[in-house]
């Protein structure tokens, strides 16, 4: 199943049209899987979460530039490896890092790397929600699978909105701190990337 956000053509039509409400349901969506893709690479927090910035600003920015018949997941990943390659170019002049890139490639020459990513990324985001609270999961649920607003979640399982919102927020917490506790294929990501700008 490709990666997408449930009703994306039609939050990606308002988004075009400035909607900021489709942006937040958007971002949302996808700033945990760019703050996992960008600490795997950086290994730092700090920069991972300041380049899951930039990207949305950037998008918010450029909103009219986007394409609805273009795959928005391969759209906003791309501009998440530009950003972080930027910052990579100098550590690739290095030897040591040089043949590490290259040794880790021998791994990548009967896969795509967008594959690895995408199987990796999705295995450790269930992962991280089934750690969850059983109310916690259900709020998440409810918001990503079934796109209820908080008001509609709060009728539902009957408390406030400020609950919902506040368990919503626990919930993508403990989902990015769980994400960022395996760098395990940081390596393997960024020799690929690395790599493929050097030739």
């Amino acid at each position: 199943m490709p990666y997408a956000l449930p009703g994306e053509m039609e939050l990606l039509k308002q988004l075009i049209a400035g909607d900021a409400e489709s942006f937040r349901k958007i971002y949302e969506f996808y700033q945990g899987r760019i703050f996992l893709f960008a600490f795997r690479l950086t290994k730092s927090k700090s920069q991972a979460e300041e380049i899951v910035q930039e990207v949305f600003v950037r998008l918010w920015e450029r909103r009219e530039q986007i394409k609805l018949e273009k795959n928005f997941n391969g759209y906003i990943l791309a501009i998440t490896k530009n950003l972080i390659l930027d910052g990579l170019k100098k550590s690739a002049h290095d030897k040591t890092i040089q043949q590490k890139i290259y040794n880790n490639m021998q791994a990548l020459q009967n896969n795509s790397i967008d594959q690895l990513i995408e199987k990796e990324l999705s295995r450790l985001h269930q992962q991280a929600i089934d750690r969850l609270s059983p109310q916690k999961k259900i709020v998440f649920m409810l918001s990503r699978e079934e796109e209820l607003t908080y008001d509609e979640i709060a009728k539902r399982l009957s408390v406030s909105r400020n609950t919902v919102r506040n368990q919503m927020s626990d919930a993508l917490k403990s989902i990015r701190e769980y994400l960022s506790d395996h760098p395990d294929i940081a390596c393997i990501i960024l020799a690929a990337m690395v790599t493929t700008e050097l030739v």
